[in-house]
Parts: structure tokens; sequence; C-alpha cells
């Protein structure tokens, strides 16, 4: 499905996953059903309280979610996140680490919404891919 997905949006560079391993759980970007069901997941530095810890998820998480062909729990497993290494005589030192909101610096468009009269002025999923907008003749 991802290369497919690359493949629609045609991108050329080189991607990696974290499937099947524990990288992801490492740095809490993804949760287990057991910490989905009891609460126990952290994410954001804190444990619980997250918007998609919540039973009935926020309306724009589960359009998200069957955009994405999943339901909303499912979706709600794996999470955004960011993590900076550096690799220093062969050893791997974890220098920096952000979720949530802490991405937002990373989106070149938020920087911009921000700054316009009505900042982002989110009610609900406003974005499309590429291929999505109506084409004209």
């Amino acid at each position: 499905k991802l290369q497919a997905y690359k493949r629609r949006m045609g991108w050329t560079f080189p991607w990696a996953s974290a499937l099947g391993g524990d990288f992801n759980f490492d740095f809490n970007v993804s949760i287990t059903e057991e910490q989905q069901r009891t609460g126990a997941a952290e994410y954001n530095y804190e444990r619980g309280g997250h918007a998609m810890d919540e039973t009935a998820v926020p309306e724009p998480v589960a359009v998200n979610a069957a955009m994405a062909g999943t339901d909303a729990a499912t979706y709600t497993r794996e999470r955004p996140g960011m993590s900076a290494f550096v690799r220093e005589d062969g050893v791997v030192y974890h220098t920096y680490s952000t979720y949530a909101r802490g991405l937002d610096g990373l989106w070149g468009m938020y920087q911009w919404l921000d700054r316009a009269p009505k900042g982002r002025n989110e009610t609900g999923v406003w974005w499309r891919r590429h291929d999505e907008y109506d084409k004209r003749a």
C-alpha cells in the first residue's frame, strides 16, 4: 500500500519503514490495543489525556481514518512524531524527539497560515492531495 501511494503522489525520495519492529513503540508513536483500552499510552510526554485517547474521537480523526481505509481505533494507535539521532564513533545517540504540535514547524504551510487573519481556520479535513482537486478543461 505504501509503495502504491508513493507512486500515486509521484514521490521519488527514499523511504524507510519501522513496520514490524519496536522503534515506533520505543519512541511512543505506536501504542498497543491494551494501552489504548486501559489508557496506559504515553504520548507527547504525558500519559493519557490526548484527543486521540478519547473513546469518541474528534470528527476529523474519524474522517482521516476512513480515508486511510481503517477504523478510528486502529488509526489512532499510530501517532505523529519526529526523532533525531547522531552517530559518533559507531555509537547512535538519541538527540531530540517531538510530537503533536511540536511538529508544526516541519509543515511549511502552517507557518504561513498561522500569520493569516483567521489563522488556520480549521473546521475539519481541509487538505487535499494533488490528484483530488477538480480537473479543469
